[in-house]
């Protein structure tokens, strides 16, 4: 077996700007569009909104408050359209958000609304405060409405769609119906089709019946790891020939590789087509062609005098850590670190905890307990994947200390946590030489049918990066776990484990 302990970390999504911001430029995009095209008493009234937003784009957020004010109290907004009506007061939601309004940002959305129920725009952005509010049902519900209010594909940042996916776990049908809205649309993440949310969507069909919309759901799973899930997963035997080489996982590597290559020649840039043929490059293991990518930005980073765009400091984060992933592959451990260390500077204000945690699993591996504490210790707001990967962390570091406080904290945590984040649970136990208590977690994931893909990868045996000190005994236990009878006999009642030349950490 091959899986690390801790087999995974988590991208901390932030929810308070990403997808909202997408939300505030389709307010812009609808504003000018009504300017272009509205007759020339209205023109001039529309072009005084756009200004206002400007306004607020400029920073002066109280000015743009108060000309929104008088624009709408200005009877000339009574002889425009619906549409445009509507649009006007989404535009006067937003400036009063950013001017912390919340219960009069709340009611000009609602107004919106009211006027034209059929106002993605607004839609998708009332939408996201609910998100943020925890109102994950109803933020769910809207986004699928608006999504058959938009023509095309719909304009979600990838963020929002993947924290409703994760928060969505416990209620099935809803997730169904967003991912198949998504899908029928062809929302890509980020010009990527996103495999991952696809193997949830293809599983959710089986278990809903709907396996006659199952194939159509395949074809659009084109990644090594996916397809690797889908293949263990005896639910997908009738859809999947073994022999077929579309659905050969290291095939559909290089296959992956050489799209993101074309999308990267045709459309160079520090975004996330340039992050995804790192991490494909890093799965097919060709380490040194991650490590010749990333050149320039390890020249770069380190002396940076500009300070990059957040869109731009997350790839920046990633691609550093993916280039040390690559030099521990090729067993450049002390390079490793010092990327790693780099990736952690460069996000310190981003609010991403990939990138910590990354580092903490290093120093667990080099037997520095006290500095992966240090790495993960204030990080915060994390997601449910993220506090799991931390408290392992945690666990890890105890368990070097000797501290059985410590441990037993992270243990409790995990265990709290263990229908959230049951990965992480799991991978505590085995760490723990808990192992009769792990197969009962395993064996409760494998029965569990939407945990089941996810329990089946971390079995599957492929290649890993050279083992660091710290990480030999763990990775013995694993083994152990792995090769157990109980624990083969679970797998076979519903899947299988093979073997495949590609790295899956």
């Amino acid at each position: 077996m091959t899986c690390r302990i801790p087999h995974t970390l988590a991208l901390l999504l932030s929810l308070l700007a990403l997808p909202v911001a997408g939300a505030h430029a389709a307010v812009h995009d609808t504003v000018d569009a009504a300017v272009s095209t509205a007759p020339a008493a209205d023109a001039g009234f529309l072009a005084e909104v756009a200004a206002a937003g400007e306004q607020s784009d400029r920073g002066d957020s109280l000015g743009a408050s108060l000309a929104f004010e008088r624009l709408l109290a200005d009877p000339r907004l009574a002889q425009l359209d619906d549409a445009q009506r509507s649009n006007v007061w989404l535009a006067a939601a937003r400036v009063a958000g950013l001017q912390r309004q919340d219960a009069l940002a709340a009611q000009r959305l609602n107004t919106a609304l009211s006027i034209h129920p059929g106002n993605a725009s607004a839609r998708f952005l009332l939408a996201s405060g609910q998100l943020v509010d925890n109102e994950v049902e109803a933020s769910a519900r809207n986004i699928i409405r608006a999504i058959d209010d938009t023509d095309g594909v719909p304009d979600l940042h990838k963020d929002m769609v993947w924290q409703l996916d994760l928060l969505l776990k416990d209620t099935p049908a809803t997730r169904l119906d967003l991912l198949q809205a998504l899908f029928d649309r062809n929302w890509k993440n980020d010009d990527i089709d996103p495999a991952a949310l696809w193997v949830t969507l293809a599983t959710l069909q089986v278990e809903a019946g709907q396996r006659d919309k199952v194939p159509a759901t395949l074809e659009r799973i084109d990644q090594p790891l996916a397809l690797i899930t889908l293949r263990s997963d005896k639910r997908f035997d009738r859809y999947m020939p073994r022999t077929d080489p579309r659905f050969d996982p290291v095939a559909s590597a290089q296959r992956h590789i050489d799209r993101l290559r074309v999308q990267s020649m045709l459309a160079p840039a520090l975004d996330e087509v340039a992050v995804e043929l790192a991490y494909a490059l890093l799965v097919a293991g060709k380490p040194q062609e991650v490590i010749g990518m990333t050149q320039w930005l390890a020249d770069f980073a380190p002396n940076a005098t500009t300070v990059p765009s957040p869109e731009e400091v997350e790839s920046i984060g990633w691609l550093l850590d993916l280039r040390s992933r690559a030099q521990h592959q090729l067993g450049q451990i002390d390079e490793a670190v010092e990327t790693q260390q780099l990736a952690v500077r460069m996000t310190s204000h981003s609010g991403l905890a990939n990138q910590p945690l990354g580092l903490a699993v290093l120093y667990i591996g080099l037997h520095r307990p006290s500095m992966a504490r240090q790495q993960v210790k204030d990080l915060e707001h994390l997601n449910a994947l993220g506090e799991g990967a931390r408290q392992l962390v945690q666990l890890l570091a105890a368990l070097q200390l000797k501290d059985d406080a410590a441990a037993q904290e992270a243990r409790d945590a995990l265990f709290a946590a263990r229908e959230a984040d049951a990965a992480h649970y799991m991978a505590g136990l085995v760490a723990d030489n808990r192992l009769d208590v792990a197969v009962v977690a395993l064996t409760a994931r494998l029965d569990d049918p939407m945990e089941r893909g996810t329990a089946l990868l971390e079995l599957q045996d492929t290649r890993m990066s050279p083992l660091l000190p710290g990480e030999i005994e763990s990775n013995a236990r694993w083994e152990q776990f792995a090769q157990r009878a109980d624990v083969k006999k679970a797998v076979r009642r519903v899947g299988r484990v093979d073997s495949y030349p590609l790295y899956n950490e």
